[in-house]
């Protein structure tokens, strides 16, 4: 998983992804309309790395439940 610095930095990459023609999906939480998070379709590595690589590996925990 990949961490994006902003709402803003990840809706410059749907829009990238959108120009590309790369399938994806940006989540919006909603009532506040803030984009939380973006998944992007299967693809070729090649075909997907140029619009990722100033994404930073995600150091925080997933999920609520544990310890």
């Amino acid at each position: 998983m990949l961490e994006a610095p902003s709402a803003d930095a990840l809706l410059t990459l749907a829009a990238k992804l959108d120009v590309a023609g790369v399938a994806h999906k940006l989540w919006v939480e909603q009532p506040e309309g803030v984009p939380t998070a973006l998944a992007a379709g299967p693809a070729l590595k090649s075909a997907l790395a140029p619009h990722f690589k100033k994404m930073q590996l995600c150091k925080a925990a997933i999920g609520g439940g544990g310890k």
